[in-house]
């Protein structure tokens, strides 16, 4: 049985701890990273149930719990209870270790972190490198180039939307995307290269520890498999669902919002202003659009009475075709306020629920009953005579009805 002071020791031969040392006891003890070790090390690549060492009758035996990265002695991973001898370099992870027999002579561990004085060819154990830290100016260009890459994108949105103003819906997810995966590849490029920093550090040469030695230090913990993305797949799906389900999102939803807010994008049929004045009210045609489902009319309402009036909608603002088909105004899709003070203006848009004949080339707008408090103001209001542009591919149609009638 071990006697009283004589029980085997670890001394950590790398990193910050490098000189500590670790007492083991007698009996079964667990190696690993969580608390509830009792020879616990917190270090990288250290599992939570990491090994197994078993001190009886002055032998040191060590079995690997099945731990990720494995339990190494002298350069080769176990497989099976190993029992150390004096001298043996063990590695958990990033920690180095050396095996301390104190039954091997009753020699005293040097305060170096090399073996006992037992006899030549033993070599003194030095501390591993120091794993190098990132420097200042790198961490403070890689949140530079961040910034400006968002800064950048900001611009580009800005300048697209203002450029192309259709195609809004379509752009400011397509620049935030792109953002994104700048950002993402930036990151990757820092991630790497603390990978590489720490290369030299995890290779760095341990010292010998005798006869049994037959590495100069332990090797690296393996790391976890990561699957692999091709670049080129990556990018073709990004570009598959940016051409194809992002396009659909953006323009169906683009789509939504135009029909039912009537905001959508038309062209412009109206020749010239049209200008129609009934007892102080004047009314102003200054446009006249066709969009894919209505028929949009802005006007500007001038009131010179002395009485304040009121232009509803509903049923009571109407355009009248060619053909004498009239179109009632949609009061949820049209932006309009009804109430204009004396001496005001109301500047507004009115929806048709749908579209002029592509030949029609005159229309007159209407409110049948024109509300005025007061006694001075018209009944009703009509603006005559709007001429209108024929939609592209429609001009011969119409060119040849006039030939008809001649």
């Amino acid at each position: 049985m071990d006697g009283p002071g004589a029980r085997n020791e670890f001394i950590v031969v790398s990193g910050e701890a490098a000189g500590n040392r670790l007492v083991i006891p007698r009996g079964e003890v667990t190696v690993g990273s969580q608390d509830g070790s009792r020879l616990r090390l917190p270090a990288y690549g250290v599992s939570r149930h990491h090994a197994l060492l078993s001190s009886v009758d002055g032998r040191t035996i060590l079995t690997d719990q099945q731990s990720r990265n494995g339990s190494w002695v002298n350069g080769h991973r176990i497989t099976s209870p190993t029992e150390l001898a004096h001298g043996d370099l063990v590695q958990f992870g990033e920690v180095s270790l050396r095996f301390i027999d104190r039954n091997a002579d009753g020699g005293t561990p040097r305060e170096d972190g090399g073996a006992p004085r037992e006899g030549a060819g033993k070599d003194t154990a030095k501390p591993g490198p120091q794993q190098p830290k990132e420097r200042l100016g790198t961490a403070l260009m890689f949140a530079a180039g961040i910034n400006v890459i968002g800064l950048l994108g900001n611009s580009l949105t800005s300048f697209l939307t203002e450029l192309t103003p259709t195609w809004t819906w379509f752009a400011t997810p397509l620049v935030g995307l792109l953002v994104a995966l700048a950002i993402e590849m930036l990151g990757f490029y820092r991630k790497n290269q603390a990978a590489a920093r720490q290369q030299p550090a995890s290779h760095g040469h341990a010292p010998q520890a005798g006869p049994r030695a037959e590495a100069q230090a332990g090797p690296r913990p393996e790391p976890r498999a990561e699957p692999r993305r091709p670049l080129a797949a990556t990018v073709l799906l990004t570009l598959l669902l940016l051409g194809g389900g992002g396009w659909l999102v953006t323009a169906g939803a683009s789509y939504a919002v135009g029909y039912f807010s009537g905001n959508e994008s038309g062209v412009q049929r109206l020749e010239r202003q049209v200008v129609a004045e009934a007892q102080g009210v004047r009314v102003t045609i200054l446009g006249v659009q066709s969009t894919a489902h209505f028929t949009r009319a802005e006007i500007l309402v001038n009131n010179g009475t002395t009485s304040t009036i009121t232009l509803p909608l509903f049923q009571n603002a109407m355009l009248t075709g060619p053909d004498g088909t009239t179109y009632d105004a949609d009061s949820f899709r049209s932006n309009w306020q009804p109430q204009i003070p004396p001496g005001g203006q109301r500047k507004g848009t009115l929806n048709f629920e749908s579209q002029l004949p592509e030949g029609a080339t005159t229309v007159s707008l209407s409110f049948a009953t024109v509300f005025v408090q007061g006694f001075d103001g018209p009944r009703t209001i009509t603006v005559p005579d709007i001429r209108l542009k024929p939609l592209a591919g429609s001009e011969p149609a119409a060119q040849s009805h006039q030939d008809a009638g001649r």
